[in-house]
């Protein structure tokens, strides 16, 4: 019979799994379905971009900030409020009439992941003892492969029976349900931290600078790479960054982000690059074949969902046995080989041509899965047990904003490398279905998308590099080190 300590654990996970797995959910739901928001809401090329953009940039800049709040007053309290805003963002983009609407709504809904996102890593680790962490993370990396797997699927199925309005209503019962189990279940820990000033001036700093890029990114072929404005932007987002790094040094604990974190512990500085360069260089893979299925290929909203399982499927089947041989093995090894098979994915996607066959598709997201599953849990294993207690919910906002950061700047560096080579008119009559523009589009597209690929790879490379720099195991350290 398990003791009451044991049953409490199972429920820690089973919650914090079902937070984990909301966000990619909603991420991959949005991801299959946006050919048919862009058409019915008349969104061009730039615009359709920003509706996953909007809310993975939100992540990226929030999650730290909640990160911080659950460790002044208290995780629990911080992942219910989460869902409940979630939850209601969910309702709101499902009534959205234009698509200045429905991105507005992502952002009010990407503050709600965050929230949860924040918690949910910190909350498994300092429930479980270091010899258990690695199986418990890797469950719980399990469960956002889980969402990214019903996602695809279930946004085809929901897009073709019932509108694209409905992927969002679909979280709702999900997201009711699991805050009542947080309330009842979750224990109400003593917060770690309780006399710390919060960073107003390091957010305000970091969220200018990553939202400068990203719009330069997106917006760059349209107004002119060369442009004052592009330049202005690209200028705001170095020397906002410059003064970020400079202002969070010395602050200790209430720093946004402590830059000792990176210059001092080398296992947690490595981990979370690697982790940003992993997700640069792959999401936006899911966004750009989506198009590329429906499109050029001409396969239904169902059945692109379906080609698109493949990736997330074999991540969750992977990342959990990965999560356990890095308890015994460490996490260099693991990670870094995961991010040269990514590389190699990307290359082998960079050969589709516009009548490829679908197979070919289907072997390049097996390959990305398998590098994904061999290279998260590993890596987030290796940096939540690289800081101490006091530091357990920066150290999984930060590592969360290197991926939500990556995330976003995927989908904005292959947007922009596709643009620039195919030309944002004819893409956006390819992306909203303007049936005069599809034959035009499509081969420049499809040219547009295997440079982004090419340059992806180069990105896993350089991660796979930095992985490596984590020392001779990457195994689990404590800053004090």
């Amino acid at each position: 019979m398990s003791s009451p300590e044991v049953i409490y654990r199972r429920w820690v996970l089973f919650i914090t799994c079902m937070g984990s797995m909301m966000a990619p959910l909603d991420s991959t739901i949005v991801s299959v379905s946006l050919p048919e928001i862009a058409q019915d809401l008349g969104m061009d090329y730039a615009e359709i971009i920003w509706v996953p953009t909007a809310y993975l940039v939100t992540l990226a800049v929030m999650i730290l900030v909640m990160g911080r709040v659950s460790d002044l007053y208290g995780r629990k309290r911080i992942f219910i409020a989460g869902f409940g805003i979630f939850t209601l963002g969910s309702l709101l983009c499902s009534i959205a009439t234009t698509g200045n609407e429905l991105i507005i709504f992502r952002i009010f809904q990407g503050f709600g992941a965050a929230c949860f996102g924040a918690t949910s890593t910190a909350i498994v680790t300092e429930t479980y003892p270091s010899s258990e962490r690695g199986k418990a993370l890797g469950i719980n990396s399990m469960a956002v492969y889980l969402g990214l797997s019903i996602g695809p699927p279930l946004g085809g199925v929901l897009t073709h029976a019932l509108g694209w309005r409905s992927i969002f209503w679909a979280t709702v019962p999900i997201g009711i349900a699991v805050m009542g189990l947080a309330y009842y279940k979750l224990r109400a820990v003593k917060p770690v931290l309780e006399k710390v000033r919060f960073d107003v001036p390091g957010l305000f700093l970091f969220s200018t600078s990553l939202v400068s890029l990203l719009v330069a990114l997106t917006l760059g072929e349209q107004i002119g790479w060369g442009s004052v404005e592009i330049l202005s932007l690209f200028a705001v987002c170095i020397s906002t960054f410059i003064i970020f790094v400079y202002v969070e040094t010395g602050k200790g604990e209430s720093a946004l982000i402590d830059p000792k974190l990176f210059t001092k512990n080398r296992l947690f500085a490595a981990a979370n690059i690697s982790a940003f360069l992993n997700y640069t260089s792959f999401f936006g893979v899911t966004f750009i074949i989506s198009f590329y299925l429906q499109r050029v290929q001409g396969l239904s909203v169902l059945d692109a969902g379906l080609v698109l399982l493949i990736m997330p499927v074999t991540m969750a089947i992977i990342s959990p046995i990965s999560g356990r041989l890095s308890d015994r093995l460490g996490s260099r090894a693991l990670a870094s080989s995961g991010m040269f098979i990514v590389a190699i994915a990307l290359v082998w996607l960079a050969t589709l041509e516009v009548d490829s066959p679908i197979w070919r598709v289907d072997f390049g997201l097996f390959l990305i899965g398998v590098g994904i599953g061999v290279f998260s849990s590993p890596n987030t294993s290796a940096v939540m047990g690289s800081v101490d207690k006091r530091k357990l919910g920066i150290a999984a906002g930060t590592l969360a904003t290197m991926r939500c950061s990556g995330q976003a700047t995927s989908l904005a560096v292959m947007g922009a490398i596709i643009a620039t080579v195919a030309g944002s008119a004819s893409i956006s009559g390819l992306f909203s279905g303007d049936p005069s523009s599809v034959f035009v589009g499509a081969e420049e597209f499809v040219k547009g998308m295997n440079l982004a690929f090419v340059v992806s790879a180069v990105i896993a490379v350089v991660g796979g590099i930095t992985s490596l720099t984590r020392g001779k195991t990457g195994g689990v350290t404590s800053i004090s080190h």
